[in-house]
């Protein structure tokens, strides 16, 4: 009977070892492949900038200074439409990082308040509105 009790206690403990161990490599897999997608994610933030950055230098070469400028004003939208989903969940104690963006939407708000002949596109006004909203009293 002891040595049952014994086998059924070594048992037990094997498999809660083995049931931990496939957790921590479960953990360890995951949090690769999250890294993996964040760092592709980021690399395609930036080729999209790089491209947006050609697309306006094109039409400042060619000219063209206002399809430039309602380029830069639409970027502008949607980067700060984009920075509503910040502004929906501020964190309760800011860092540099969070002091930055609100920095950023800050100067944002002052362009739009010196040069207001921009119209927002509807899709993007809310938004718009309630991330320039949100520095109004900081």
């Amino acid at each position: 009977m002891k040595h049952y009790l014994f086998a059924v206690l070594v048992f037990v403990v094997a498999a809660a070892g083995i049931f931990y161990a496939g957790i921590r490599v479960g953990n360890y897999q995951t949090t690769k492949r999250i890294d993996k997608l964040m760092e592709k994610s980021l690399h395609s933030l930036d080729a999209t900038e790089i491209k947006n950055q050609v697309m306006i230098l094109e039409l400042i070469k060619a000219g063209d200074y206002n399809m430039a400028q309602k380029r830069l004003e639409a970027f502008l939208d949607v980067g700060l439409a984009g920075l509503a989903l910040y502004v929906n969940n501020p964190p309760l104690n800011p860092d540099r990082e969070d002091k930055d963006i609100i920095e950023a939407i800050r100067v944002a708000k002052k362009y739009r308040k010196k040069y207001p002949g921009h119209r927002v596109n509807s899709t993007f006004e809310n938004s718009v509105k309630k991330t320039l909203d949100y520095v109004g009293n900081k």
